[in-house]
């Protein structure tokens, strides 16, 4: 099977379900993992939970990112059931590469990012050089990544590549939507969030770059011109947000991207250490 193997498992209404269908894939591909947790409160009602996964090596490394909870009533497929899929790939694969990397499987994503600011209020700083987020990762033929003005910054420089980027049928956008990257803004961590979307949906993307978002939050047009992008069908319960309409192929281009991106780093810095 292939990077889809645990889409339909992952792809549950029922959150607790979702949970826990998650950490059992987890034990059983071997990744082992911390369950980071906070009591329920008025921002959590239901509590936190996140999944982390630490690299045997102690380095400094990049911290690879998705959120696994859903809208309530969604089967969230592609929103996010999708990047949970390539994510997990993506650790059994580093790990067996000895490549140090952490990740993390994040909660209440879709209630205001409480996880990932539950884990930046607890993380070491020193130990992440980078965050790469992962949203909405499972339909369209291009890879979209938003850098937040992060492009130029050492550790997530060859994910912004233009190279690396035509290679995988990438470019970088002005916008997406907020997701758990941006728990991350102001600590001098760089930060940027990859999607896969159709072609025709850049367009959208540039329109809602244009708009901004005041002191009362976005202009009405915003959702407006959400709703019209065709990945929007896929997200938060829309008439395409179950496992038939994710496609592989999406899937497989991201992962081969994300891969590609960190062997050019990787390679990069070899050659720095040679000379």
């Amino acid at each position: 099977m292939g990077l889809d193997k645990y889409l339909t498992e992952l792809s549950m209404k029922d959150p607790d379900l979702r949970r826990m269908a998650l950490e059992r894939i987890l034990e059983q591909e071997h990744l082992p993992f911390e369950r980071q947790e906070e009591a329920p409160s008025p921002n959590a009602p239901r509590g936190i939970v996140n999944y982390l996964i630490s690299p045997e090596d102690s380095r400094p490394s990049l911290l690879f990112c998705a959120h696994y909870d859903a809208v309530y009533g969604s089967f969230g497929a592609n929103d996010n059931a999708a990047a949970l899929c390539l994510l997990i790939a993506l650790a059994k694969a580093l790990r067996a590469e000895n490549f140090p990397a952490r990740f993390a499987f994040f909660d209440g994503e879709e209630a205001g990012n409480t996880g990932s600011r539950h884990y930046v209020s607890q993380m070491d700083r020193q130990a992440i050089t980078g965050v790469i987020n992962l949203d909405v990762c499972g339909y369209g033929d291009t890879i979209a990544v938003y850098d937040r003005g992060n492009a130029k910054k050492e550790s997530v420089r060859t994910f912004c590549s233009k190279e690396i980027l035509t290679a995988h049928n990438g470019l970088l956008v002005k916008f997406l939507p907020k997701s758990d990257e941006a728990s991350f803004s102001g600590l001098r961590i760089p930060a940027i969030s990859i999607a896969s979307i159709p072609r025709w949906d850049i367009q959208y993307l540039n329109a809602l770059s244009n708009l901004g978002s005041g002191f009362l939050g976005h202009p009405p047009e915003f959702d407006m011109i959400l709703s019209q992008m065709d990945v929007s069908s896929t997200m938060h319960g829309g008439y395409r947000d179950s496992p038939e309409w994710v496609e592989p192929e999406a899937m497989t281009r991201i992962y081969e991207y994300l891969m590609d991106a960190l062997h050019a780093q990787e390679d990069k810095k070899k050659r720095f250490l040679l000379f």
